[in-house]
C-alpha cells in the first residue's frame, strides 16, 4: 500500500504484539502557512477517501487505509487550530485484537 501526502508513513510491530504507526509531516507540508496545511491536509483526506472507494472490500490495503484515514480525521482539527508540533512524530499504537477500538495516539 502506498499513501502519497503530506504524511510520511512508518509501520513497526511492537513487543505487546501490536503495530505502531509513525506518523511525521513532509518538509513541503511544514513550510505552508496555516490555511495552506489546513486545505492541503483536507484535500488529502478527500483523495484518501476516493481511493479506499476504489479498493474492493476484500482488499487488504483497504483496511490499513482505513485506519490511516480515522487517524487523518481526527489530526484535521488539530492542523486546523495550529496545535500539532509538525516537526515532531506522531505513534499511533494499533492492536491487533481490534484495531479501531484500540487506536492511541501520542506525539
Amino acid at each position: 500500500m502506498e499513501i502519497t501526502g503530506p504524511l510520511n508513513i512508518g509501520v513497526l510491530d511492537n513487543d505487546t504484539g501490536g503495530r505502531e504507526l509513525h506518523l511525521s509531516f513532509k518538509p513541503e507540508f511544514r513550510i505552508l502557512n496555516l490555511q495552506q496545511q489546513s486545505e492541503e491536509f483536507q484535500e488529502f483526506i478527500r483523495n484518501l477517501i476516493n481511493e479506499i472507494h476504489k479498493l474492493d472490500e476484500s482488499d487488504a490495503n483497504r483496511q490499513g487505509m482505513m485506519t490511516i484515514l480515522q487517524i487523518c480525521e481526527q489530526l484535521q482539527a488539530h492542523i486546523d487550530a495550529n496545535e500539532l508540533p509538525l516537526e515532531e512524530t506522531i505513534v499511533v499504537n494499533i492492536q491487533s485484537q481490534s484495531p479501531f477500538g484500540n487506536i492511541k495516539i501520542s506525539v
